[in-house]
């Protein structure tokens, strides 16, 4: 009975704070914690207690508040995520995911495609690959020659046509220097139906590799058909799944994106904060710029993805993942649903 009596008095305070005038993310915090405490008081009463019949009906009753109450808390921190992409300077169609590596996870428009992925479409090529390498025991020294035919304008890489490159140094340029000859090359060494098997097996349902990569003006020979999709969401569920070693190759792949080449975006946005740069693949063509990286803060790993159309700038980006990094570092609970017991 005690604990019936204090679960009502937890679920009416609940009620209280979730009708209060003046809500923040705070009192929708408040409210979730209650609704939480008062489940687990009712949880506590034996279920062959004369109780038990009121119990059960209540139990129902507050887990479905709790559900509203969590999905209330996530829509108010995803407007907060908005007010920080305006402030930024971003704009209205930029899409935002953060994730914990035990995926709590937050999104502004994070399930709607952007009009192009640009080269961060190179990180599901770089995970498909690393899933061919594993299941079939090749050695990343095997060689591959790179046709003419894959040739593109490239601004930064060594990687030349009628060469041989061991896969290693075709995928360490196609993230690190984000080389479109290297990448273009891994397409026809993988087949853009194999990419997008992998990709599908590994529950992507939107990304989605079915172009090879220009330069400005160069077209590479069978380009493909179609476009190139990614969205925010699996981008950064993606990296959860290389930082949490769930993906072939896993730690390759983290050495890899540590040595990204570009560093004007995430890895200039986090220096002054209180997060530690971890790894990044960035992305930018005529129609859109983007970044995805992994950073730490208080020993906490975060994944933030962040793809604007190409009104936008550097400093924009950057000011978007420094207020992120900032914001988290001063409210470690703001990428936080899990319910307490």
């Amino acid at each position: 009975n005690d604990n019936l009596q204090q679960a009502v008095r937890l679920a009416n305070q609940a009620v209280e704070t979730g009708l209060a005038s003046n809500q923040s993310l705070k009192s929708g915090q408040q409210t979730q914690f209650l609704w939480q405490q008062a489940l687990n008081n009712l949880q506590e009463i034996p279920q062959n207690s004369f109780l038990a019949p009121l119990t059960a009906s209540k139990i129902q009753e507050y887990r479905e508040n709790l559900t509203t109450a969590t999905s209330q808390l996530q829509q108010a921190k995803s407007k907060l995520l908005g007010s920080i992409a305006r402030e930024s300077g971003l704009s209205a169609k930029a899409s935002i995911g953060i994730c914990r590596l035990s995926r709590e996870c937050l999104h502004l428009r994070g399930d709607v495609p952007p009009v192009s992925p640009a080269s961060l479409i190179k990180l599901p090529i770089a995970v498909a690959l690393m899933n061919k390498v594993a299941k079939e025991q090749i050695s990343l020294d095997k060689k591959v020659y790179v046709t003419s035919g894959n040739f593109t304008e490239d601004s930064s890489t060594k990687i030349e046509s009628k060469q041989n490159y061991p896969l290693k140094t075709l995928l360490e340029e196609m993230i690190d220097r984000s080389s479109n000859i290297a990448t273009n090359q891994l397409i026809d060494y993988l087949g853009s139906d194999y990419i997008n098997q992998v990709l599908e097996n590994r529950g992507y349902q939107v990304t989605r590799v079915n172009f090879k990569l220009m330069g400005e003006k160069i077209m590479p020979a069978n380009p493909g058909s179609g476009p190139n999709r990614v969205t925010v969401n699996e981008l950064t569920e993606m990296m959860v799944q290389i930082y949490n070693g769930e993906t072939p190759g896993a730690k390759f792949l983290v050495e890899t994106l540590n040595r990204q080449y570009d560093r004007n975006i995430g890895f200039a946005a986090l220096k002054g904060t209180q997060a530690q740069w971890l790894g990044e693949k960035t992305g930018e063509n005529s129609l859109v710029l983007g970044t995805t990286l992994a950073m730490s803060i208080d020993g906490e790993a975060y994944i933030i993805t962040v793809i604007d159309s190409s009104s936008g700038s550097d400093t924009e980006m950057r000011q978007s993942i420094s207020k992120i990094a900032d914001y988290i570092s001063r409210n470690p609970s703001f990428i936080d649903f899990r319910l307490k017991n």
